[in-house]
């Protein structure tokens, strides 16, 4: 071995650096957890960490610090690499790689306790969009959880969670767009492609304005046009190709559009103004 081929990510973990580069924020935290896990069987992770395990969309903002139940009334000091919560009698689940973690929605309930709404709706949606709760369950549990201080903030996000959310993306922009006054009044509705019958176009977000025109909202990101397990092996030219003959098929329908992508969701004054700039109706 030669100096740098080696990488400590957590105390006592270590792994291959061209290996770990190569890895996503949220597969290095899987990684980390399975190992803890083994070393620490007693363990129960829980918040964003068990929604990660549970393979539900999480911000790459939230793969640290590891989340673990701790004992309610004890005081630990929270690192930037572990942090306890403390949770009385929590219901857990193990996971098919055999972690511990806080079932599914106690496991939703304190992602939208502990977190923005920003970052909450992202696992209430693939929770939804996945099947592991039904909508029923999601919005009766708040209710079943004593002694909580953000039963409102929970009861918010619950009520707002949509599974035809297609990714943790577009639930990220859609709780910026409620935060900001801008609803989408629909998500993924399909229009169909004037030059081919065969296909049909689905914006990500919809408006309608009081005079009945529409405005269609699409997140875009650098994965969009340079992943090819998302391009199908098509270049990044036909990728923009495309998007820009998509757009054109909406605007012959009536239909105009406004683009974001992920850095505008830390630029809310920005994005505010192009809203407004393409007629999307505010609360």
């Amino acid at each position: 071995m030669h100096v740098g081929e080696i990488v400590r990510p957590y105390r006592g973990l270590y792994a291959r650096a061209a290996y770990w580069n190569s890895l996503d924020p949220l597969d290095r935290t899987r990684h980390i957890v399975r190992a803890l896990s083994m070393r620490h069987p007693g363990w129960i992770f829980c918040g964003s960490t068990a929604a990660i395990m549970l393979g539900l969309d999480c911000s790459y903002r939230l793969a640290m610090p590891v989340r673990i139940v701790a004992k309610p009334g004890a005081h630990y000091r929270n690192t930037d690499r572990l942090a306890r919560c403390p949770i009385a009698y929590p219901e857990t689940v193990t996971t098919p790689d055999g972690v511990t973690v806080t079932s599914p929605l106690r496991t939703l309930f304190d992602c939208a306790a502990h977190h923005p709404l920003r970052y909450a709706l992202a696992p209430l949606d693939a929770a939804l969009r996945t099947g592991l709760v039904q909508r029923e369950q999601m919005l009766g549990f708040p209710g079943s959880v004593k002694y909580t201080r953000r039963r409102a903030a929970v009861e918010r996000a619950f009520s707002l969670a949509d599974g035809r959310s297609e990714n943790g993306g577009e639930s990220e922009a859609r709780a910026v767009l409620i935060g900001l006054g801008y609803p989408p009044h629909d998500l993924q509705k399909p229009f169909p492609c004037l030059d081919d019958p065969r296909r049909t176009h689905r914006p990500d977000f919809l408006w309608t304005r009081d005079d009945g025109g529409q405005v269609a909202g699409e997140l875009d990101g650098t994965r969009k046009y340079a992943d090819r397990t998302m391009t199908d092996g098509r270049t990044i030219r036909a990728v923009v190709d495309e998007e820009r003959e998509r757009q054109r098929c909406l605007e012959r329908q009536g239909v105009g559009m406004v683009r974001m992508y992920y850095g505008d969701l830390d630029r809310p004054q920005l994005l505010r103004q192009r809203l407004d700039a393409a007629g999307v109706p505010h609360v």
